[in-house]
């Protein structure tokens, strides 16, 4: 079973959802940074942050989407807007389904980094590691779907054949970017020029309106 590493410093981090185990698990082994450098471990280009900001959010995007639900919008935020808490936001419109849409949705943005990473010779591992560190706000997404609706804390063990583990949400989340990928990077390069797109715009560029 592959490891998950624990990164130190959230483990001295105080107490409450957001750090345990959010961001305290990674698959990828930390670098010897403090965690709040990752801009300095990533080591990205102004152009290709851009880019990643984007692909990251338009898997979020066409992932719901391809699962039948809609958007309202998707944004690429100006430098230094804060306002939503990162570099980019797809706002959901409220719907009800299985529940594994929503997780695969939440974890879509970190896959679909990785994989753009590797697809185009980006990957190492210190990157790798920043994606799963800033996706902590997704996976604590995932983690409250686990408490509220089966009473269940999620794992971080690497068991790819346990449910209730992130590596098997990991494996549905690339399972389902798979048939949609092309559309991800049509949505990210188009987010990229345009900065906001509403989710009528959106959805009939991937060809996935209702």
């Amino acid at each position: 079973m592959p490891s998950w590493f624990a990164n130190s410093d959230a483990i001295a981090a105080r107490d409450g959802a957001e750090w345990d185990p959010w961001v305290r698990y990674t698959r990828t082994p930390p670098p010897s940074y403090d965690w709040e450098c990752t801009d300095a471990v990533a080591a990205y280009t102004p152009e290709e942050q851009t880019l990643n900001s984007s692909v990251h959010e338009a898997a979020h995007a066409v992932v719901y989407m391809a699962a039948g639900y809609q958007i309202g919008h998707i944004v690429l935020h100006d430098p230094g807007d804060g306002s939503y808490g990162g570099r980019a936001h797809v706002k959901y419109l409220a719907a009800s389904g299985p529940w594994l849409d929503w997780a695969v949705t939440c974890a879509a943005g970190e896959r679909a980094e990785d994989r753009w990473m590797r697809e185009t010779g980006r990957w190492s591992s210190g990157r790798a590691w920043v994606a799963e560190r800033l996706a902590w706000r997704d996976r604590s997404q995932v983690g409250a779907l686990y408490r509220d609706g089966h009473n269940r804390e999620l794992s971080f063990r690497g068991d790819h054949d346990d449910w209730g583990d992130y590596a098997w949400v990991m494996d549905r989340t690339d399972e389902a970017l798979d048939p949609v990928w092309d559309q991800v990077l049509a949505l990210a390069n188009r987010l990229v020029k345009h900065r906001r797109m509403s989710g009528d715009e959106a959805a009939r560029l991937v060809g996935l309106t209702p």
